[in-house]
């Protein structure tokens, strides 16, 4: 606990306004090489002359958060984007040592502002996987006097989602895309009349679906559902108290199916179609299509569909979420290295951004 404190101690003296407003660093870089190779060698020295001089300035930040957070997955992240981070680099020296490597030597200007902000972004994403954000939504098509009983319903899913450390959030059409999974709940209540020793006995039978979907293209990807049959003149009242049953008899199943579901979207490939505004040529927009398969993590391949009036249309096959590549494009280092970019507009996997000149 004290090493903890300690490495937070130093991470806050790190992040004073002096360090935040960037900070010139030299590093070193070697490489071994074989005959022939000193080429290679060289680029790959002065990827690690790169590396090192963003350790060198806030390594101590990204290593405070790897211990109190669990931060390795982000310091790799940061460290293989390095030259997002640096500005006016300089090679003080350079060449074969006697040990046979190459090594290089520069001086760079760390932008340690931005890269603490793309820490805090990688931070988001990772806390964003580590659970699905779901959203609970009734049928449209439900019957009107069903709504009340639907709406506790949905209040007693969410506490249970909730107490089981589930993020839930409040959903509305505007933020759909930011939801991880979306649950929508399905109530119907049918009665019969029955007669037992000359006594009418009103039977309800109540069902309760809740699909599991994915929000923009409103896939369903798995499904629970249970029955409870329940005596009573008043359905309505009934109608709370199955529901409640209900509940409890799919909350196990539910709960495994959101996990699984999860796992499976995280790492499943998607198409996204991005439209990209402002792009001054069919050549600029052709290498735009390279960045994007480079140099953001999750896309697998990336096409550029058409060009006209100065707007690009890519097909990205991404193994991710709409708003996961959203964050890397608005990251310092994609910045820094590439365009800025301003959303415009976001439905389903249809993404619409413009490059900021």
């Amino acid at each position: 606990m004290k090493k903890i404190l300690s490495y937070l101690i130093v991470f806050l003296c790190l992040s004073s306004t002096s360090l935040l407003a960037g900070q010139t660093v030299t590093a070193v870089g070697l490489s071994f090489f074989e005959s022939g190779r000193e080429v290679i060698a060289r680029e790959k020295a002065l990827d690690e002359a790169r590396r090192a001089a963003i350790e060198k300035a806030v390594g101590v930040v990204i290593e405070a958060r790897t211990i109190v957070e669990n931060f390795e997955v982000v310091k790799d992240q940061i460290l293989s984007r390095a030259t997002g981070y640096l500005n006016n680099i300089k090679i003080l020296e350079e060449g074969k040592t006697d040990f046979g490597a190459y090594e290089v030597k520069i001086q760079a200007d760390v932008e340690v502002s931005a890269l603490v902000e793309d820490l805090n972004r990688f931070q988001k994403i990772l806390g964003w996987q580590k659970n699905p954000r779901i959203s609970i939504v009734i049928e449209p098509d439900i019957e009107k006097r069903y709504i009340p009983a639907a709406k506790k319903t949905a209040n007693l899913l969410t506490k249970k989602l909730k107490k089981n450390g589930f993020s839930v959030f409040r959903y509305s059409k505007n933020n759909e895309i930011q939801m991880g999974l979306l649950i929508e709940l399905s109530l119907e209540l049918s009665t019969k009349q029955s007669n037992y020793k000359d006594i009418k006995i009103t039977i309800n039978e109540i069902s309760l679906d809740a699909n599991i979907y994915r929000p923009g293209d409103g896939e369903i990807l798995a499904a629970a559902g249970a029955v409870k049959s329940l005596p009573g003149e008043n359905s309505l009242q009934v109608l709370d108290r199955g529901a409640k049953s209900c509940v409890d008899a799919i909350w196990s199943e539910l709960r495994k199916k959101l996990t699984r579901v999860w796992e499976r979207e995280l790492y499943s490939e998607r198409n996204i179609y991005l439209f990209v505004k402002n792009v001054s040529s069919r050549a600029r927009a052709q290498e735009i299509a390279l960045v994007f398969k480079s140099d953001v993590s999750g896309i697998i391949d990336s096409k550029l569909i058409s060009f006209r009036k100065n707007m690009a249309e890519y097909n990205l096959k991404y193994r991710g979420w709409p708003e996961q590549l959203l964050n890397e494009i608005e990251m310092s280092y994609f910045k820094n290295r590439y365009f800025k970019t301003a959303l415009q507009n976001i439905t389903g996997n249809k993404i619409v951004i413009k490059v900021v000149k």
